[in-house]
């Protein structure tokens, strides 16, 4: 179907098109009623006039005669417009008046049910015939009787009724497509409506659409519209929020820098000098670190917007190499990282039939999991110990990473994964690790939350930490399961 055609057109085409072959069909098939009543009235005038001459077919001195005058066969073969022809003989073919050459041979079988008809051509052009038998029921007195006329009355009539049924329905046919185009025009125009009013709406305008005197179909657009429309409101002031963040972010390291360098450029000493370009160091450090964490985070948010690769990742890897890369952190604060893959008891061979695959992108997988695991390290005590785990259940794979440090405040837990939000126990950073983890799971379409550890024994990885205002927790992320993995 072309979806270059306007609504309009096309509703006009999806309704007047079968509406137009349902008239068209309507008219065959009246003209064909029409065709064979009239060949049946023609059909009975030309049998009529075959019992009118076998009422003159008598018995005389045993043979069969005709009686008919001169005048009257006259009466009987003058048409003004076409020419009759007749033929009475008998069953041994003795002819009684009329044609001598015979043009129809029915057989007795078929006479005895009734009259025959049939179209056969006479001296060049096409002629109606019918054949009757006189007195079935006493074959000595029996008489064929043959009644033929061209199809001149008959042909102009066909035409004649042709014409005024194609006519009367193509009249039909344009009067209900003009009723039908007007209803469509007056169906689609609160759409055209507010089309317009989109059209001419500014782009800051996010107001919402008003629904009054609108049709219920076109109602649940314009609600649909108003809740993108809200979305995007939304979106926006997030947007300027986020913008407002990173320049709050970004005016305090810059404004150290100016510092430092002012302190730089009026030290005398070497040594002052020194340290102070070693802080504009650091501090340039602290600010590509925020830098790369932005970029992560826009590419994480571009691909929950605009789509993902979908390749086939095993999640079993993904946490091997992370953990592989962080393997150095991990030694340097004396953290010790423990992995734990529980094959699916359906899957009892992991390395033949893997049990952690997932839908997605590679190296944004590779990003969450070495979010967690670095907060991980770097948030627990030194000589802690942290466990990072995949299981599988009902198609689903939970990873789960956890340790055995003082906990977060459970009053940090609702914002703990909103932009450039640190826990006052976190450290150093800049708030956008956990950011990055939410929008890459979501692109995943995955969960990602914090969940309460019982705390059982000390040292294991559910123990409840013990300082106050803390909560033992673990950060859970649930994948869809990829179907027929391997």
């Amino acid at each position: 179907m072309n979806t270059n055609l306007g609504l309009r057109a096309l509703l006009l085409l999806l309704v007047g098109g079968p509406l137009f072959v349902l008239l068209l069909i309507e008219t065959l098939v009246t003209f064909g009623i029409g065709l064979h009543v009239t060949n049946q009235v023609f059909d009975r005038w030309l049998l009529d006039s075959a019992y009118s001459l076998a009422q003159e077919v008598r018995q005389e001195n045993g043979e069969l005669v005709l009686y008919a005058d001169e005048a009257a066969i006259e009466v009987f073969e003058w048409d003004e417009l076409d020419e009759v022809y007749y033929r009475v003989s008998t069953l041994d073919g003795r002819v009684l008046g009329g044609e001598t050459q015979a043009w129809i041979t029915p057989s007795l079988t078929a006479l005895k049910q009734g009259p025959v008809f049939t179209n056969i051509k006479m001296g060049g052009e096409w002629v109606r015939s019918v054949t009757v038998l006189t007195n079935p029921n006493t074959p000595s007195e029996s008489a064929l009787v043959s009644v033929a006329e061209t199809l001149h009355k008959r042909i102009p009539l066909s035409r004649t009724l042709m014409f005024e049924v194609v006519f009367s329905k193509a009249i039909m046919i344009v009067a209900a497509l003009l009723v039908v185009a007007l209803a469509l025009s007056k169906g689609i125009r609160p759409l055209l409506r507010l089309s317009q009013e989109i059209a001419n709406r500014s782009p800051r305008d996010l107001t919402p659409i008003s629904t009054q005197s609108a049709p219920k179909e076109v109602r649940t657009v314009i609600d649909n519209t108003n809740q993108l429309l809200e979305r995007l409101d939304d979106a926006f002031n997030a947007r300027e929020q986020f913008i407002g963040n990173i320049s709050h972010q970004l005016k305090t390291p810059l404004a150290g820098i100016k510092l430092q360098a002012q302190l730089a450029l009026r030290e005398k000493n070497l040594e002052s000098a020194h340290q102070a370009l070693e802080r504009i160091c650091q501090t340039t450090d602290a600010m590509t670190h925020l830098n790369i964490q932005l970029l992560k985070l826009a590419r994480a948010e571009a691909a929950s917007g605009r789509g993902l690769r979908n390749d086939s990742v095993a999640l079993d890897n993904v946490v091997r190499e992370a953990a592989e890369s962080l393997r150095e952190l991990a030694r340097g604060r004396n953290v010790t990282v423990q992995q734990n893959f529980s094959s699916a008891p359906a899957n009892p061979i992991p390395e033949i039939f893997p049990s952690f695959k997932v839908a997605g992108d590679y190296y944004l997988l590779r990003e969450l999991v070495w979010n967690l695991m670095e907060n991980a390290i770097l948030y627990v005590p030194e000589g802690g110990n942290v466990w990072v785990a995949l299981s599988r259940e009902n198609g689903k794979i939970r990873l789960s990473v956890k340790d055995d440090g003082l906990g977060i405040p459970r009053e940090h837990w609702p914002v703990i994964f909103e932009r450039f939000f640190r826990s006052k126990i976190s450290g150093d950073g800049c708030g956008l690790g956990l950011a990055i983890v939410r929008e890459i799971a979501f692109a995943h379409g995955a969960t990602v939350e914090l969940q309460e550890a019982p705390g059982t024994t000390p040292g294991t990885p559910d123990t409840t930490p013990s300082k106050p205002g803390t909560t033992g927790a673990y950060f859970v992320c649930i994948f869809p399961a990829e179907e027929n993995p391997g």
